[in-house]
């Protein structure tokens, strides 16, 4: 009798180990580290490209100033180890998502002043016909800092986004991100196709933002009609068709579909510099006068900037503080949320600035879940963004207005208007 109490109480261990391991991993990482770079030294940029019917090739940029270069090795060289590990899920399934494939890749580089940015290549098991999630997981194996990626990739069209590889022309760098300026000289190929011309269609930029999350009006449609179009020849393009802010669709057809989308939003982006790009976001926290609409050279505009902040900060100090605050978010909101339009525009741009950075990101498949203000008195707030498809990006999100339940809107104007936004206390607020 003794014994098999003693078994059945090692059989009881066993079972509660397992279901505690099993609680563990189902739940939900947080991931808002993800759109908060100042607290990790590791900020890496990720882009896939589709490269044969069969596969698609991964590309990790990152910064040489980021990693950790030491001497503990065989070779007692400065050295610094990075490691890659991804999951492919497919998402075509009847379950949310199927884990597909999973590798880890290990990477050494040699301390050379010489070089600004190491480039990472890995080779993806891909299908024509399906859509993936990919979760690349970088870790800077000498200071034990990782960062993380989330990437889909579409291989459903006939003329899929991913299938057109983009290069700057004379070091033949890939691009990671879809933005060119008129100094910036680039070509474009298809991993298949001979492309002798394409048909260029240029759009203006919008000058919409999406209205405020406790409104359930949706974002009105962008780029419905061309203002231009002309015939391209890739090996020989004309760089100064190209400078004007705007979105350019490369398509192989007579209308804009079946292509490419590279974007001109001005020569800093995604910084803030201009009196544009410094006026137009704070139409999120006040209505915005329509007699600055004439101001080309941007005078005045600036003049209202810092005006708008003096006046909420009351001293000198104080606005510089806010000041940072807010547009570091801008800039945050563009490196991170840039669609078809500017990051800031963008539904996750806009709770992002005036929020700040989630308490908890939680990602499933193509939706993203961010909570404010989770504590033992309740849920806080919470937005939830689906990835929607769009002709021009993989990267736009919208945010699913019918499932929030609270948004305290009016409040974060309030403490943004009055200038005290810095002085509130949770972390995520900042």
């Amino acid at each position: 009798m003794v014994k098999f109490v003693k078994y059945s109480l090692w059989f009881f261990l066993f079972l509660l180990a397992a279901c505690s391991a099993t609680r563990k991993s189902n739940t939900p990482r947080n991931l808002r580290m993800i759109y908060h770079p100042g607290t990790l030294s590791l900020n890496p940029e990720a882009k896939v490209y589709n490269t044969s019917d069969t596969s698609s090739l991964l590309l990790v940029k990152i910064a040489a100033r980021e990693l950790l270069f030491n001497l503990a090795n065989v070779d007692r060289e400065l050295l610094a180890n990075v490691e890659v590990y991804y999951s492919l899920y497919d998402l075509n399934g009847e379950k949310e998502k199927e884990l597909v494939d999973s590798a880890t890749t290990t990477f050494r580089f040699k301390k050379d002043p010489k070089i600004e940015y190491h480039r990472l290549k890995i080779d993806l098991a891909t299908q024509p016909g399906k859509e993936y999630l990919l979760e690349v997981r970088i870790t800077d194996q000498n200071r034990d800092h990782q960062q993380y990626a989330f990437l889909k990739i579409d291989r459903k069209q006939n003329y899929a986004l991913q299938d057109f590889i983009v290069q700057q022309k004379m070091e033949n760098e890939w691009l990671v991100h879809p933005w060119i300026t008129g100094d910036v000289f680039f070509k474009i190929a298809h991993y298949k196709d001979s492309l002798d011309s394409l048909k260029v269609f240029y759009f203006p930029l919008t000058d919409k933002i999406p209205v405020s999350p406790d409104q359930n009006d949706s974002v009105p449609e962008v780029y419905s009609q061309p203002d231009t179009s002309w015939m391209c020849y890739p090996d020989s393009l004309d760089y100064d068709n190209f400078s004007g802010k705007g979105m350019y669709y490369f398509s192989v057809h007579d209308k804009p579909e079946d292509g490419l989308a590279l974007f001109n939003f001005g020569k800093y982006f995604p910084e803030i510099r201009t009196p544009d790009e410094l006026f137009n976001p704070l139409a999120y926290l006040q209505e915005i006068d329509t007699m600055f609409v004439g101001d080309t050279t941007g005078k005045y505009k600036k003049l209202y900037v810092d005006h708008f902040w003096l006046q909420r900060a009351k001293n000198m100090e104080r606005s510089r503080e806010l000041i940072k605050l807010f547009y570091n978010r801008v800039y945050y909101a563009n490196l991170y949320f840039t669609s078809h339009v500017e990051g800031w525009r963008t539904d996750r741009g806009m709770i992002y600035i005036v929020y700040g950075l989630p308490d908890y990101v939680h990602k499933s498949g193509g939706e993203e879940r961010w909570i404010y203000h989770h504590d033992a008195m309740g849920p806080g707030i919470i937005f939830y963004f689906y990835n929607q498809q769009n002709p021009y990006s993989l990267n736009h999100f919208v945010l699913d207005r019918e499932k929030i339940k609270s948004t305290e809107w009016d409040a974060f104007l309030e403490l943004w208007n009055s200038g005290e936004i810095i002085y509130t206390s949770p972390e995520g607020y900042r």
